[in-house]
């Protein structure tokens, strides 16, 4: 019996070894590597290297192309996780009751998380299309909300353009995660509210909202990390510009590795970047303090 349990846990650690290697390769590798490379100065990635300490953080940090992007990022992220949540969690109450329709509009919302960021990006380029033709700029036109058409992606809309984008690719993850969790919630303590005559607005904040914390944690910690690290989706739609207007920690991480070639500078600004998320965590869990308690 011991020897049948013991080939079982063998098994199971051998299934696991393909998904370690492939998390050893292309996450931890690189994640180690960037630490190192953001202690060393060299012309080239491999020759001519020597140690510098904190040098580049030094550097990263007195740079004010860093302070700029990193505000941006803040900005974005905020309107981005605010906007999502808000979206996503009206669409969960939304289909959490039994409306006709319901599976359909489900798979509608869910669709574009679904997609690449890039194939997102080519469909939000195509409806912020400048033209009359544009559909964003169509439907404002016939609802006589603008009298001309906007050039979302220009200078002084482009910010705007990619928190829109971010906010329609990523608020399915949110209406997926708490409705997940609204559908574990028994049902007698609604029934309850209403014999005890509760609105549905106290209904919401009194008692779907207290037992979603453990749901809001993992959601919020969520999308600000993948927010606060976004590239591809803005990167595909305004490559950072105009005027570096959409100019993303990573996006000047990016351009400072492989456009300029500093790649130790670059791998600097990615160990900031990680050391923020971290901080971030922290202060969300700080925040949505004794979530075990309540759920």
């Amino acid at each position: 019996m011991k020897t049948r349990k013991g080939s079982e846990i063998a098994f199971s650690y051998i299934a696991l070894l393909p998904a370690f290697i492939i998390v050893l390769l292309f996450a931890l590798y690189p994640a180690f590597y960037a630490v190192y490379l953001s202690v060393f100065k060299s012309n080239f990635l491999i020759f001519n290297r020597h140690f510098v300490g904190l040098s580049n953080y030094i550097t990263v940090l007195s740079d004010s192309q860093f302070w700029i992007a990193l505000w941006k990022t803040f900005i974005y992220t905020f309107w981005c996780v605010i906007l999502q949540f808000f979206f996503g969690f009206t669409l969960a109450i939304a289909l959490n009751k039994n409306i006709f329709g319901r599976t359909f509009y489900r798979a509608a919302i869910v669709l574009p998380w679904t997609l690449s960021p890039v194939i997102v990006a080519i469909i939000a380029t195509i409806i912020y299309e400048p033209s009359s033709g544009g559909l964003l700029n169509f439907i404002l036109l016939k609802l006589h909300l603008i009298r001309e058409p906007v050039s979302w992606l220009g200078s002084g809309s482009a910010m705007y353009a990619i928190i829109g984008a971010n906010t329609w690719f990523g608020m399915a993850f949110t209406m997926v995660l708490e409705l997940a969790g609204m559908q574990s919630i028994p049902t007698s303590l609604y029934e309850a509210a209403r014999v005890d005559g509760a609105s549905s607005l106290k209904v919401i904040t009194k008692i779907t909202l207290p037992l979603l914390k453990p749901t809001m944690l993992v959601n919020f910690v969520w999308i600000t990390i993948s927010t606060f690290n976004e590239f591809d989706l803005v990167y595909a739609l305004t490559g950072g510009g105009p005027l570096q207007e959409t100019n993303l920690l990573g996006i000047h991480m990016y351009n400072t590795a492989f456009k300029y070639g500093k790649f130790e500078i670059g791998s600097t600004i990615a160990v900031l970047m990680f050391v923020i998320n971290a901080l971030l965590t922290v202060v969300y869990s700080k925040l949505l303090k004794g979530t075990n308690e309540l759920a």
